[in-house]
């Protein structure tokens, strides 16, 4: 079973200065540089020095993660991947697991229907 981390990847996020700053509540101007390294991103900020952030606070990897939900073909891909997002759920905000649980189980619902269409038919 491959990770989340594999299935995901940050490199493609396309993350703002701005986007940033608001993650971690101060201004813009307080951020003197910040890099995407492999598995988090590091954040250079003025008078508190260097500062990890992970990519899973990010609003790109809860999107990715949903679009990953919403593409599984059947309930095996959509049960791994809810225990992969599981094993991770101390990185998330309540908010975003909530929207991953509802539309998880949102996709569960469809596949059982469609397996069901397809056991009448």
């Amino acid at each position: 079973m491959r990770s989340l981390r594999h299935r995901i990847n940050p490199k493609t996020f396309v993350i703002s200065l701005r986007q940033i700053a608001k993650l971690l509540k101060i201004s813009q101007e307080r951020i003197l540089n910040w890099e995407k390294w492999h598995n988090v991103l590091w954040v250079h900020i003025e008078g508190v020095g260097g500062y990890f952030v992970s990519y899973r606070k990010l609003e790109q990897w809860i999107a990715a993660c949903q679009t990953s939900i919403g593409s599984c073909r059947n309930l095996d891909a959509l049960n791994e991947l809810g225990h992969l997002i599981l094993q991770e759920a101390q990185r998330y905000t309540q908010e975003a697991l909530s929207r991953l649980e509802a539309l998880w189980q949102k996709r569960y619902a469809d596949l059982c229907s469609r397996q069901q269409k397809l056991k009448a038919e």
